[in-house]
């Protein structure tokens, strides 16, 4: 984990010790215990990130402290108590994967010869520590070190007993959301037009994928996600959903599934049509919708900064979903902390966001993305409905072989079985939704008009949340016409393997330059 965390935030170059000493004045502490840095009882290694600001190892943070002695504070912006006490896990040769996200935690030290802000005051509003704890490497003897705070920001799941062989149970993600469900009123019939749109675009060029498909019902999705669009913005936002939903599934079970090759020419043809949606022209049909949508949004009004958000995140999301395709066609499992970060945008759900500030005709001003605060619930409520998405489709997925999941990668890194790696990955989930409701209490303020367009904008993170638990338990997309009776029972029938679903012949791709 560290040599990970090393590899992302290493700087090139270390500030100097005596830049770091003369920027903060000595202030004394009262502290409830101290100790020696020196001494052996400090042995973990950690390093604090300030955005845009110094970034300092242990290394320069032990130089600055062989002076004096220091007191360590853990300071979790999820503090609210968990709903339930978890039973205690049963024996288990096997422990789930230690998971902490580095962006969860912030680390405050305090020293008799210098106080050493968490960030620095030219960058407070921007700094995110990220600082990943092993508690195994911690001494916590009282008599030596004092932690106010001390644990993961996400609670270690107990491991239930598997249900039997051939089925489990899932999390019920809808009873534990604080969020209510909306679906928009324009849902009929905008979404059947989009559905008819999409029909007549050619994408599906099979009858029998294309039925299996509008099974889905992505409308309803749609609408779920984004209730309040007006009608115009609505239309718009189904078309990109249903564009969307296509292009992914070419990549995960179509002619794209294994071909970095195709994949990487597809995700250049519509980055193309996306940047030039009036002029570009391509027989990629794909590229055809997405230049088609994208440019009826310019038209009815999207801000600049959404549509500057929108084209970058989907470009993060063309190329994380190469490195998945090149991932499966090399069988190559990532391990859980570089899951997590290929999953934020192979979700789609960063760029999701963003064409929600065009649905609800918003004009944020940039400091707000640049908040670390928002940037924790962006990612909150983006693992949210992704790690969720992957509990549900998981069964699907495991039938064709596929591993691009949180529940094989769980099992493959830690040896835990189906059900162990269900409740791993649903405390997960329900970890993220309770640190998004404490850090929304902490948000600053950037003015009255700001502030009630935030407050927008968060509901779209909420809308998205509580949609993907919704839709995925109506939808046929995942459990077939079983879905009702798993919603019922949140019991799951494993289904045997079978070779990958209708792979799509894509001739157009071939065609296009």
């Amino acid at each position: 984990m560290f040599s990970w965390i090393s590899s992302m935030f290493r700087p090139a170059e270390s500030p100097k010790i005596e830049d770091i000493e003369a920027a903060y004045k000595p202030e004394v502490v009262t502290r409830k215990a101290s100790v020696p840095l020196g001494s052996r009882t400090f042995n973990f290694v950690f390093g604090v990130l300030s955005h845009k600001g110094p970034t300092l190892w242990w290394r320069d943070l032990k130089a600055l402290f062989t002076r004096s002695t220091l007191t360590v504070t853990m300071v979790l912006p999820r503090t609210v108590a968990p709903r339930t006490t978890p039973p205690t896990p049963p024996p288990s040769t096997h422990q789930p994967p230690a998971f902490s996200d580095p962006e969860m935690i912030e680390l405050s030290l305090t020293s008799t010869a210098t106080s050493l802000p968490l960030r620095p005051p030219q960058a407070a509003a921007k700094a995110a520590s990220k600082v990943p704890l092993p508690p195994s490497k911690i001494d916590t003897n009282p008599s030596r070190l004092s932690f106010a705070t001390i644990s993961t920001p996400l609670p270690t799941p107990p491991v239930t007993p598997s249900p039997g062989p051939q089925t489990y149970m899932i999390p019920d993600f809808i009873a534990y959301s604080p969020y209510e469900l909306q679906v928009n009123r324009h849902y009929q019939p905008v979404a059947s037009i989009s559905e008819h749109w999409l029909r007549e675009s050619l994408v599906h060029p099979n009858e029998k994928k294309r039925a299996v498909f509008e099974a889905c019902n992505i409308g309803l999705l749609t609408a779920m996600a984004y209730p309040h669009a007006t009608n115009d913005r609505f239309r718009v936002l189904c078309d990109f959903d249903n564009a969307l939903f296509a292009f992914d599934d070419l990549c995960d079970e179509g002619g794209l599934r294994a071909d970095g090759n195709g994949t990487k020419k597809a995700a250049d043809i519509i980055m193309s049509a996306l940047h030039y949606p009036f002029t570009y022209e391509t027989e990629f049909r794909c590229g055809k919708i997405f230049a088609d949508l994208w440019g009826r949004a310019i038209q009815i009004g999207c801000s600049e900064g959404a549509q500057r958000r929108f084209l970058e995140y989907f470009d993060q999301y063309v190329q994380a979903v190469h490195a998945q395709v090149l991932n499966r066609a090399k069988n190559h499992i990532p391990d859980l902390e570089n899951w997590i970060k290929l999953r934020r945008d192979t979700g789609g759900l960063k760029m999701c966001f963003a064409i929600g500030e065009f649905g609800l005709n918003l004009d944020l001003p940039d400091e707000v993305f640049e908040c670390p605060l928002i940037r924790v619930m962006e990612n909150c409520a983006n693992d949210v409905v992704v790690l969720s998405n992957d509990i549900y489709s998981y069964n699907i997925e495991q039938a064709q072989g596929d591993s691009c999941n949180i529940i094989s990668v769980a099992m493959q890194q830690s040896g835990l079985d189906v059900q162990a790696s269900m409740d791993f990955a649903g405390e997960q989930v329900k970890g993220r939704i309770d640190l998004y409701t404490a850090t929304k209490s902490k948000l600053p303020s950037w003015g009255a008009k700001v502030d009630a367009d935030v407050q927008k904008y968060l509901s779209v993170l909420e809308d998205w949340m509580t949609a993907g638990f919704n839709w995925s338990l109506e939808s046929q997309r995942y459990f077939g016409k079983d879905v009702q009776e798993v919603k019922r029972t949140l019991r799951v029938k494993v289904l045997p393997r079978e070779a990958p679903r209708g792979q799509i012949i894509i001739p157009d791709l071939e065609r296009a330059s």
